[in-house]
């Protein structure tokens, strides 16, 4: 599948290289800095109102605004935030790299000296987005790029945030992923700094054990 779709008249998409809940990211082509880049197409939570599309639509705006503040060498850099057919679209460096929940998948427990070095880079980067004054809110492994060369990359700041993905909504319903959320942001609280330290623990955990601290059972609820 390919596309030569061209968005906010400057980036060209050109292969899909990743879904998740949050949206498709498409290897892309910047055509005014002949470069390539990683844009992600955020898709809003089902269900909302017209003003709460309208609403999710400026927080994913600003809260990509605010995820571009930070450079970071293991945070993957935001360049830009562009709206296309009334949808807004992350623009990212691009990274030749796997995620650490497909490396989970892949090769089962890992190593904990090489979970312990993974931890310390993530650990890193939060770090320096903490005294920026933003905050991940959905760390897990599907957000942690693992490359070849040894490079690792913590990626969607803010973003779970601006879809309404790990929040709870006007109804009361909790989406996201329990299994590595803080017992704060379970309870439906904002998330803080120290949120994000949890859910990294959870994932270092879940990564050299197998799973998460709290398992993955079919029921979210029995989970939270």
């Amino acid at each position: 599948m390919s596309s030569d779709r061209l968005i906010a008249g400057r980036y060209r998409l050109t292969d899909p290289i990743g879904t998740g809940a949050m949206g498709v990211v498409w290897r892309a082509t910047d055509v005014r800095l002949r470069r390539t880049v990683a844009v992600k197409q955020l898709l809003l939570t089902p269900g909302l109102t017209r003003a709460q599309t309208v609403e999710a639509r400026m927080r994913a705006m600003r809260e990509g605004r605010i995820a571009a503040r930070l450079h970071h060498p293991n945070a993957v850099t935001v360049f830009d935030v562009a709206e296309e057919d009334g949808q807004p679209w992350l623009v990212m460096e691009y990274v030749d790299a796997v995620s650490l929940a497909a490396l989970m998948r892949e090769k089962g427990r890992l190593a904990p000296v090489e979970v312990a070095r993974i931890g310390a880079k993530v650990a890193d980067a939060l770090a320096a987005a903490h005294k920026a004054g933003i905050v991940h809110r959905d760390v897990k492994p599907a957000n942690i790029l693992v490359a070849d060369d040894g490079t690792v990359k913590i990626t969607d700041f803010g973003i779970s945030r601006a879809t309404g993905d790990v929040t709870v909504t006007s109804t009361g319903f909790l989406a996201g992923t329990p299994a590595y959320l803080s017992p704060e942001v379970a309870r439906g609280e904002n998330p803080e700094p120290t949120s994000d330290v949890f859910a990294l623990g959870s994932t270092l955990y879940a990564s050299v054990e197998g799973k998460p601290p709290f398992g993955e059972g079919d029921n979210p609820l029995a989970v939270l």
